[in-house]
């Protein structure tokens, strides 16, 4: 019942949304018209004016978000301000580049951080515990772009689109958040040993290996719920990443927009955006069922 309500909310989360990035846009000073006026020396103000009214930008707000949210509704986000081309296309363009991208930099992330974060946990009085959690401070202040740069430069392909060649650059894009997982994953476990119902298990005689993978289980739970924030980050957080790699995905794409104030196709990109929150949230209710199987009527 958990999910089935999530779902139902999913079409009124999406209008919240994109209605906030639609007046957010229309904060800004200067709209597609002007910005193009610019890059274009003597513009009268009449051309100004009758380029606004091409792109419907003189009508009421209200009426602009209406007519793009009844379009959308129909998978038509209408055409680009700057180039005329369909929104749809240029979205479906470069989606997979960096959904893949993102999605590679989540598996890393995760794959590597909860066994990491699980030992430094657990061996937290070792002295190479406690070197490795410092080192980890010293990972996660690495600039993402000077990480891509000497990536690069020990011979990573670039623009490469298969899985295999964008492996790199999933890498670097995944490296601070698996030294916060690492970290999230090392203090919950902490927590999880000096539970009482460990030190009743281990009073009673369980083997070390039992009491921590039943303590590891409990732990995963904070870490599962970061499932659903991580994707998303990191598919809004691969501009530097896809910049360096010659990767034109959806965060340069973004970039662009937000600088030639092109409302379509920003409004196009933060509805994608959107969707992967919210399917990184549905997906980590049914990751909890896996992790504590006394969860799964609960996300059902």
């Amino acid at each position: 019942m958990r999910l089935a309500r999530r779902l139902m909310l999913v079409p009124a989360t999406l209008v919240g949304i994109t209605l906030v990035t639609f007046a957010l846009l229309h904060a800004l000073p200067g709209d597609a018209a002007t910005v193009q006026a610019g890059t274009s020396r003597g513009a009268s103000p009449e051309s100004i004016a009758a380029m606004r009214h091409d792109y419907g930008l003189d009508r009421p707000l209200l009426r602009q978000y209406g007519a793009w949210l009844a379009r959308s509704a129909r998978f038509d986000f209408g055409v680009s301000l700057v180039d005329g081309e369909p929104v749809r296309a240029k979205v479906a363009r470069a989606l997979p580049v960096s959904l893949s991208l993102a999605l590679l930099a989540t598996l890393l992330a995760f794959g590597v951080a909860i066994p990491l974060g699980a030992a430094l946990g657990y061996y937290d009085r070792r002295r190479w515990a406690r070197a490795s959690s410092a080192a980890l401070y010293g990972g996660y202040a690495l600039p993402a772009a000077a990480v891509a740069l000497l990536v690069l430069h020990a011979g990573a392909p670039w623009g490469a689109r298969t899985l295999v060649g964008m492996l790199p650059a999933a890498a670097c894009l995944a490296l601070a958040e698996t030294v916060k997982l690492a970290r999230y994953q090392r203090g919950a476990l902490l927590g999880e040993l000096a539970a009482d119902y460990v030190v009743t298990a281990r009073a009673k005689g369980h083997g070390a290996r039992g009491v921590v993978a039943h303590a590891l289980r409990n732990a995963l739970l904070p870490t599962v719920t970061l499932l659903g924030a991580e994707l998303p980050a990191l598919l809004s957080a691969g501009v530097i990443v896809e910049q360096v790699f010659g990767l034109h995905g959806i965060g340069m794409m973004a970039f662009d927009a937000v600088l030639t104030r092109d409302v379509p196709l920003l409004l196009a990109i933060t509805t994608v955006a959107a969707v992967a929150t919210l399917a990184g949230v549905l997906l980590a209710d049914l990751a909890y069922g896996l992790v504590d199987p006394r969860l799964r009527g609960r996300s059902a």
